[in-house]
């Protein structure tokens, strides 16, 4: 490859974020290099909910459409959750339902590749084992070396490298470190004892953070668990919290069952979570969990990720058409990133808080979900997953079942505190889940 060749954009990273902006600026007719470290099919030990806007995009490209005539992709149509205190609610599945948001359980391993692949279809040059080592800019350009000894030119630079990003630390653009962490580990399909497409579970040693199982195509389920900031664990145990909260909770047991058979030990992937200050720079922009588009409370970032990558995609081609590709022109995509999601982050960041304190939040959303039925469940995943603004939630159908579930609940526990003398204290056996929604209910 001719070393002078010089890109119009290097993309650092190919990841959901890189891919998808490497295949909207490609698409654009822009010149780009897609640099991934690994090569494909490599994994993410991290979550595998594609939320409505990340499928939308995909779609936009042929992907969902692609793995769905394969059998890869599990549409999430039962699925629901438990509360700190064992309320549970799970939808049933009926088939499509007009409000309910599209969630799509798809291996990582699989559609990280498919977004990369499509990209290159798009005209983008994929490059794979290009470990990054050092970037820097000269003469409006960047020279981005590799590991091995390779050296690739571009106009601009695109860091997606993760949560721990080498580029934006070394740039001074980013100077923490991730603030969360996320495990994955699959199970065996046929050895388990898993009937929904998905359930977040929300027990008091995880606050705020949840452990989530999703369902896959071929049966097997995807086990995993969110420590999120604010919690009374901090991220670097996440380890031993699996091997002792995790795999001793009653849910989990009851779900895997005596024969559940795990395909891999469980593997950790570092998060950063409601978005970096600075996102952008001269002839740089900043994308993905590098610049710490995740959601605060749900850990959720591959939607954000890929909004924010098609947002870079548009601002680009706009400068390169303009000429300008200066840090205070490249501003207008850290407005738009933060106008379409980032306001949602400190709402976010302000709920997981709040949730970490009072754990009736989530026991009073199972009750109105058991009260109010799949309608209310498909508006709370909206909102939690960021197809509707947290705003929701303050809105007369979000807040009214919601100020009535927790006034009931209040009563109801009150009355069990009063029988049981003053030294009751609310109980993570998940066999309280029906006296309680059974007390609230008359309310």
């Amino acid at each position: 490859m001719d070393e002078q060749l010089v890109y119009d954009v290097v993309i650092v990273g190919a990841g959901p974020a890189g891919a998808t902006a490497a295949y909207f600026l490609a698409t654009a007719g822009k010149r780009v290099a897609l640099l991934e470290k690994a090569t494909f099919p490599r994994d993410k030990r991290c979550g595998d909910a594609w939320c409505e806007p990340a499928l939308d995009i995909l779609e936009e490209m042929g992907v969902v459409q692609e793995l769905d005539s394969e059998g890869l992709v599990q549409w999430i149509r039962a699925g629901g959750l438990v509360s700190p205190s064992g309320l549970s609610f799970t939808s049933p599945d009926e088939g499509e339902r007009e409000s309910a948001p599209r969630v799509a359980a798809i291996r990582r391993m699989i559609c990280d590749e498919r977004i990369a692949r499509a990209a290159h279809r798009a005209g983008a040059e994929l490059i794979e084992e290009a470990s990054v080592t050092d970037v820097s800019l000269g003469d409006d350009v960047w020279t981005i070396r590799c590991k091995d000894g390779r050296r690739f030119l571009g106009r601009c630079l695109i860091a997606a490298d993760g949560a721990k990003s080498k580029i934006a630390r070394a740039l001074g653009v980013v100077t923490t470190g991730a603030n969360s962490v996320a495990s994955r580990q699959y199970i065996k399909g046929g050895t388990h004892n898993f009937t929904s497409d998905g359930v977040l579970l929300y027990p008091p040693y995880v606050l705020p953070g949840y452990v989530a199982l999703f369902r896959h195509s071929n049966d097997d389920i995807d086990l995993g668990c969110y420590l999120l900031p604010g919690g009374r664990v901090p991220v670097t145990q996440l380890k031993s919290l699996l091997e002792t909260e995790v795999a001793k909770d009653p849910y989990v047991r009851e779900v895997l069952g005596d024969q559940a058979e795990p395909l891999e030990r469980a593997g950790l992937s570092p998060l950063r979570l409601g978005g970096e200050p600075r996102t952008h720079g001269e002839r740089f922009i900043l994308l993905g969990d590098a610049a710490g588009q995740t959601d605060p409370l749900t850990g959720e970032g591959i939607h954000t990720a890929m909004i924010a990558a098609k947002i870079a995609a548009r601002v680009l081609n706009e400068a390169f058409d303009e000429g300008d590709l200066s840090a205070g022109r490249l501003a207008s995509y850290h407005r738009a990133w933060m106008k379409e999601f980032g306001r949602d982050f400190p709402i976010s960041a302000a709920a997981g808080r709040a949730i970490n304190r009072f754990p009736v939040l989530l026991d009073t959303a199972a009750v109105a979900a058991q009260r109010h039925g799949a309608s209310f469940m498909d508006n709370f995943g909206a909102a939690m997953t960021g197809v509707k603004p947290k705003s929701l939630f303050l809105s007369p159908r979000m807040s009214l079942p919601l100020g009535a579930a927790l006034l009931g609940l209040i009563r109801s526990r009150r009355g069990m505190a009063y029988s049981a003398g003053p030294r009751a204290e609310p109980s993570h056996d998940y066999s309280f889940a029906q006296n309680a929604i059974r007390n609230s209910a008359g309310s």
